[in-house]
């Protein structure tokens, strides 16, 4: 066997793969190119001789499938929605992929976010920057500053997650200690996690001074932060999102921000991305924006290589992996 791997991949991950299958390995982001698609991907992986292959961008769509002879699909994502696990299982072809991968990382962002808003940290950082804030000479100049970047303490704030996945789960686990009460609207979990109280949307979303969304993107939560459902978050209330924009009426979002109708907002997804300069929120003094790195750390390349490398050994040992996205295949060659 010959694997192709142009997903991020840890150096002892390939040492351990190399056991089983020659291994060439093109990182997209050495490639510099965020993704291969149809015939040009094609192509590439005939021209290596690849058999398996590990992506994490790049689409393996049913031209690619039709094209090529793979064995296996390994896919760095949480969901393999670049990969088209209908005409994969009609080849015969088991994908594996990596829930749960960026969990950490997503949700230590999170948190950070949370902290960064309660306690004003863009606003003290963006006032003494670069030479800026007012000199301090007397009292009455240190207690205005004091008083202007008072914030408040975790353990006195109600945060509502929306979404108790993978991610929304290791959330919580950080809130708690903190000693914040932590509320939950996810209809597809029963029984929340310990110490978390499961509510409807409709209270979390008045009771919260936090609103921080974890949920995927389907037919049921494509823009679920309508403009009506924003208006029922408190005027004090924080947004933040390390998911997906397109959970959120993005311009109902922005002319709340700019009313004073929320009192700010963390986005680490936007609309239109990669984020640019000129992002209108980041105008905002009340929001915090970043490009989409909630889950750009050293670790998640090691947690999604390890994940992927037992998924293949499994396999060819003839034992089912954990995460398998298109299961038939293993049914039907059982």
């Amino acid at each position: 066997m010959r694997a192709l791997i142009t997903a991020a991949f840890e150096v002892a991950a390939l040492a351990r793969l190399e056991r089983h299958m020659s291994v060439v390995h093109e990182d997209w982001k050495v490639r510099q190119s965020i993704y291969f698609d149809g015939g040009e991907f094609a192509e590439r992986i005939k021209a290596v001789g690849a058999d398996v292959l590990v992506v994490e961008a790049d689409l393996v769509q049913a031209d690619v499938l039709d094209a090529c002879s793979l064995r296996m699909i390994g896919c760095c994502r949480g969901e393999p929605v670049n990969v088209d696990l209908e005409a994969a299982t009609r080849h015969g072809v088991p994908v594996f992929h990596t829930p749960g991968r960026n969990a950490d990382a997503v949700a230590d962002m999170t948190l950070a976010f949370i902290l960064m808003l309660a306690r004003h940290l863009r606003e003290i950082d963006a006032t003494y920057r670069d030479g800026g804030g007012k000199k301090i000479e007397a009292a009455a100049d240190y207690l205005e500053m004091y008083t202007r970047f008072t914030g408040v303490e975790l353990g006195g704030l109600t945060v509502g997650l929306i979404g108790l996945g993978a991610v929304g789960r290791e959330v919580a686990a950080r809130l708690l200690p903190f000693k914040a009460r932590v509320l939950a609207y996810d209809p597809y979990v029963s029984a929340p996690t310990a110490g978390v109280t499961g509510v409807d949307l409709a209270r979390l979303l008045r009771d919260a001074d936090v609103v921080s969304l974890h949920a995927p993107v389907t037919s049921e939560t494509q823009g679920l932060l309508s403009r009506e459902r924003l208006a029922w978050m408190k005027p004090t209330a924080w947004l933040v999102n390390t998911a997906r924009a397109a959970l959120t009426d993005e311009d109902a979002l922005y002319d709340a921000l700019v009313a004073g109708r929320l009192a700010g907002a963390a986005l680490d997804v936007l609309a239109v991305e990669p984020l640019q300069p000129g992002n209108r929120f980041l105008a905002l003094p009340n929001v915090i924006c970043t490009p989409h790195v909630g889950g750009a750390t050293h670790d998640v390349v090691r947690h999604q290589s390890d994940m992927i490398v037992d998924a293949f050994e499994r396999h060819l040992r003839g034992e089912r992996p954990r995460w398998v996205a298109n299961p038939a295949v293993l049914e039907r060659s059982a």
